[in-house]
């Protein structure tokens, strides 16, 4: 589904209500930016239900802040 919108002088998107609801997302939910080439891509971000779970699962050790966010990433995350 496309849908044209406007971006405002702060630079701040409305995603449309029928599309929020669809996807089940709202006010303090977070979302993951990227940029494509020409596009922009933003994701929803969803937590297992149980983030001990996500946590228990890294590789340690970690040795760097960056991997140590890729790790919380690959294990927070819902693909």
């Amino acid at each position: 589904m496309a849908r044209t919108v406007e971006m405002d002088k702060s630079g701040r998107i409305i995603i449309p209500k029928e599309i929020r609801d669809e996807l089940r997302v709202g006010e303090g939910d977070v979302f993951k930016l990227e940029r494509k080439d020409d596009e922009i891509l933003l994701k929803p971000i969803r937590l297992k239900k149980n983030p001990a779970e996500a946590i228990s699962e890294m590789t340690l050790p970690i040795s760097s802040w960056e991997r140590v966010e890729k790790e919380i990433e690959r294990g927070a995350i819902e693909e």
